[in-house]
């Protein structure tokens, strides 16, 4: 057992760093699940100081100008452009509407060639916020207009601001959870790889490597030994993340949904350790190995929808991301985490990603092997 027991004492030379990471890794997990999975059952639209300054006389401008004052408090101003400006500056407003003297009329015979004014403050993300309420309202009242309704009526409809009862349905108390598994592969990849393929890379030097060939220790027994200290030192960075997620929501991880997201952690472990002994076949210097651990870490996780939903990935990006197994992790994670009790866990989803993520474990664990044994003959 010297081999295995050297394996540990190159990780202890270096467990300061690998304590660093992983302590940072498990705090910043735990507060951005805390401050970040936080889901409130209470939805209320925000309401605006705006101005109208409406020059037509139209029943629809009339008609657009009621409904904003339905959703927002409609400031009085002035129809002079200085006095709007100073509204905006002193944010006594903050989005200005203008309607043109004939714009009610041009909207009714054509659409398409009528056309606003506004003016935003500098909180330009409010402004957007009222070009997106009106859009919605000229568009509803274009549809009833297209579908032959009298103009009153079309605006009675258009203009009715109903409210939609919305129930939060209960979800186990899985998403803090959940939230807390979505950024594992980034910290497995930086942690498991960085400590595995550190301890490698050292068994790599040259003096060391002729140093263990002279020495009475079997070949097949010396790389079973560093294997069984990859697999241990893997095995420990899981349980010391799967510990703080169960300290985090213990009744989600003892869930149905909480044990798969589990296991589906344990295979990424997997593939991170097959991906550990890929570089470290390759990868002579530990600085080099940092560089590449990082890169390697932060590129993965942005394309396969860890720090992104994969929803809003363009579709060459989730083209690309499909060849890695971080992708398939996340496609595993997302389904479980939308999970209710109106939506069941879909098997086929899960063991398929399951079945992808062990295939790229094993396919890096055979190009090591492969490589090493062609460095071995030449």
């Amino acid at each position: 057992m010297q081999t295995l027991k050297y394996f540990f004492k190159i990780l202890n030379y270096h467990k300061m760093v690998l304590l660093i990471f992983v302590g940072l890794f498990v705090g910043l997990n735990i507060i951005f699940t805390e401050f970040g999975g936080e889901i409130t059952d209470v939805f209320s639209p925000q309401s605006l100081n705006i101005g109208v300054i409406n020059r037509d006389d139209h029943p629809i401008s009339d008609g657009l100008e009621a409904y904003l004052g339905g959703l927002h408090s409609i400031v009085p101003l002035e129809d002079d452009y200085t006095a709007m400006q100073d509204a905006l500056f002193f944010l006594d407003a903050a989005y200005i509407l203008i309607i043109d003297n004939g714009f009610g009329e041009t909207f009714y015979n054509d659409p398409d060639s009528a056309g606003l004014t506004n003016k935003k403050a500098a909180e330009a993300a409010a402004g957007f916020y009222v070009d997106g309420q009106i859009d919605s309202y000229l568009l509803a009242l274009r549809a009833y207009l297209s579908a032959g309704f009298e103009l009153e009526r079309a605006l009675a409809l258009t203009g009715s601001h109903e409210r939609v009862n919305v129930n939060i349905i209960e979800r186990e108390h899985i998403y803090g959870a959940s939230f807390y598994f979505q950024t594992l592969p980034f910290v497995f990849i930086s942690v498991i790889v960085l400590s595995v393929a550190t301890v490698l890379v050292v068994y790599k030097k040259e003096e060391l490597a002729k140093r263990m060939d002279v020495s009475p220790t079997p070949k097949l027994r010396r790389q079973t030994q560093i294997m069984v200290g990859c697999v241990v030192c893997t095995l420990a960075i899981w349980v010391v993340f799967m510990v703080g997620a169960y300290l985090l929501n213990p009744p989600a991880l003892t869930s149905t949904v909480g044990l798969l997201q589990v296991i589906n952690s344990l295979v990424l472990a997997v593939v991170c350790v097959s991906l550990a002994f890929l570089m470290g076949q390759f990868i002579k210097k530990a600085a080099v190995l940092l560089a590449i651990v990082q890169i390697l870490a932060l590129g993965l996780s942005f394309i396969s929808g860890v720090f992104v939903p994969q929803e809003f990935l363009a579709d060459g990006v989730l083209a690309i991301a499909r060849f890695t197994p971080t992708y398939w992790y996340i496609r595993a994670q997302d389904m479980l985490a939308a999970v209710s009790p109106t939506i069941g866990v879909d098997m086929r989803v899960f063991l398929q990603s399951i079945g992808i993520q062990l295939g790229f474990a094993v396919a890096m664990f055979a190009v090591a092997l492969a490589f090493g044994r062609e460095k071995r003959v030449s």
